[in-house]
């Protein structure tokens, strides 16, 4: 089966379209938006989005979490950016072989721009559309948490209801693992990544560049049983330098790092695709 991926550029929508392929589904594209207000959106430019979303949860949440919304919209403003230019991500395809779509959309347009593209897709035989959404697994025991379980659970019933109305598969191979599981069989897998974004609130700037490998591993999760830092990445973004999907790797020429609205950014202004290293 033909399908499509969203991709991001980080860990969880590689893995995903890993996972799927291994699966026997064939990615023939990538789908990749381009937020135009995301570095200046507004708290209600991005509730408006959210608000789309949470109006089809269709009572499925579990009644704690619906009620406990409001939760969500508050200090929307701080939502973590990707902060990766799009020509980067383009440079991602191209080492991987795969055609993408690449579309600057806005929050108020985003579903919009979602359905047409699929629409246009479809007409070369696209029957699905991969997302790497993971659930977070925890404990209920902070309004935190709430906030990101609740977002979580009105993200994926909006997933199904827009594939639904298009008529197609929604596909989601990262739903049955755990955090913890994704970043390991990331790693193991033979993926690498670096850190390309922190929350300046819970990590210092000195994460910017580091590689995801074990020992980075063994770190964050000693931060998530010392602190409680989300092992999966809520307080950080990644970027996918190489790895089994890749026919060339991304290699980092220049970059530096920035402080930006509450986060540690990794702005990197130069990139080249190289031969991959015999390990």
């Amino acid at each position: 089966m033909k399908v499509a991926a969203l991709w991001s550029g980080g860990k969880d929508s590689c893995l995903a379209s890993y996972e799927a392929i291994s699966g026997g589904y064939e990615i023939s594209t990538l789908i990749n938006y381009v937020y135009k207000d995301a570095r200046g959106a507004s708290s209600s430019k991005v509730s408006n989005f959210l608000s789309s979303v949470f109006r089809w949860v269709d009572g499925r949440s579990p009644n704690v979490v619906s009620n406990l919304l409001s939760v969500v919209y508050k200090d929307l403003s701080r939502m973590i950016p990707h902060e990766v230019a799009p020509e980067i991500i383009a440079m991602q395809a191209q080492a991987m072989e795969i055609p993408i779509v690449q579309l600057e959309v806005s929050w108020d347009t985003c579903e919009d721009q979602l359905k047409s593209t699929i629409r246009t897709l479809q007409g070369i035989d696209i029957k699905g559309v991969v997302y790497g959404i993971d659930p977070p697994y925890y404990s209920l025991d902070s309004s935190e948490k709430l906030k990101e379980y609740s977002t979580f659970m009105a993200h994926k019933d909006w997933i199904h209801r827009v594939c639904d109305e298009l008529g197609i598969k929604a596909i989601m191979p990262l739903l049955g693992k755990n955090p913890e599981q994704i970043l390991t069989d990331f790693v193991e897998k033979g993926f690498e990544a670096i850190i390309v974004v922190v929350d300046s609130d819970l990590l210092a700037e000195g994460w910017l560049g580091r590689k995801v490998d074990h020992d980075f591993l063994d770190e964050v999760r000693r931060l998530t049983s010392e602190k409680g830092i989300d092992i999966g990445g809520s307080a950080y973004h990644t970027l996918v330098t190489d790895g089994p999907l890749f026919k060339k790797r991304l290699k980092i020429l220049q970059s530096r790092k920035v402080h930006r609205n509450g986060y540690f950014v990794l702005d990197i202004s130069k990139v080249e695709l190289a031969e991959k290293v015999e390990k």
